[in-house]
């Protein structure tokens, strides 16, 4: 504080400041003790559910249209459901259209409001042949034969 070279500095508590202070200086506040190992403070708490390891869940393909339909089959509109989960409207419009994916709280208000399914274990994605094409490739479509 006043400036004087000092070998020895002392931590002391001057006015809610703590300062490493000559002795004479020292005076005006109180010393503060420190303990010579440094204790490093352990984080308390858990981790937050969106970084979970094992949590394999992906957002659906047609996340947008699902919700987008789920809302105008009640006859909704964005303002009240955004009303009703105290979310922002255009947050809501550009999850419907899918140009925001919904982090797994909103997801979480959606699907239960609605009942629909927005987050889904790719492992158990039901992958049924009754639409589309059933044939199976040949030689012939797989390799490439030379004449």
């Amino acid at each position: 504080m006043c400036g004087q070279d000092a070998d020895s500095l002392k931590k002391v508590k001057i006015e809610g400041a703590v300062l490493k202070v000559c002795d004479s200086c020292a005076e005006m506040g109180e010393e503060v003790k420190t303990s010579s190992k440094r204790q490093k403070k352990k984080k308390s708490g858990s981790r937050s559910s969106g970084s979970k390891k094992g949590s394999s869940e992906v957002l659906v393909n047609d996340y947008g249209d699902r919700v987008k339909e789920a809302r105008e089959d009640e006859t909704l509109s964005i303002q009240e459901l955004s009303d009703e989960l105290n979310e922002k409207e255009s947050l809501l419009k550009k999850v419907e259209q899918q140009e925001l994916k919904p982090d797994k709280p909103l997801a979480n208000k959606l699907s239960k409001r609605f009942n629909i399914t927005l987050y889904t274990n790719p492992e158990v994605t039901d992958y049924s042949q009754e639409k589309g094409d059933t044939r199976k490739a040949t030689m012939e479509d797989v390799a490439d034969i030379k004449d």
